[in-house]
């Protein structure tokens, strides 16, 4: 399985944070997305897409309309809320149970192409999709 925080960050991240934050996580022991809770602030916003504000149910159906082009049905969470860290959901659960949550979250669809990223703070939410 590929290492799906390495992806996003790889993917997603502004060229200027990507060293800074990839060694600040490889000494760091047990869930690798505590102390992420700023990531939202290094996103690459050529691929990463701030998700409207509205609704949750409005921000869900956002995500699911986004995603419809890759046909995928599961996701790999990476999550500072450790009952959902490192596990495989299902789409639709993903998004119910993250989505408007505020904990700093990952939703890897296809590892460095297409994720879902939620923030600490409310209103970061962003779509990102890289397709070079």
């Amino acid at each position: 399985m590929p290492d799906h925080l390495q992806a996003f960050l790889t993917a997603f991240l502004a060229k200027r944070y990507q060293q800074r934050t990839e060694a600040n996580q490889k000494p760091q022991k047990g869930n690798p997305m505590l102390g992420l809770d700023n990531l939202s602030r290094r996103l690459d916003l050529r691929y990463c897409t701030q998700l409207p504000k509205g609704s949750k149910q409005d921000d869900i159906a956002f995500v699911r309309q986004a995603l419809n082009p890759y046909h995928v049905t599961t996701c790999y969470v990476l999550s500072a809320y450790e009952p959902f860290h490192a596990r495989t959901m299902r789409l639709d659960e993903a998004l119910e149970v993250i989505v408007g949550e505020s904990n700093t979250t990952i939703l890897s669809f296809l590892p460095g192409k297409v994720a879902y990223f939620e923030g600490h703070a409310v209103g970061d939410r962003y779509l990102c999709v890289r397709q070079d």
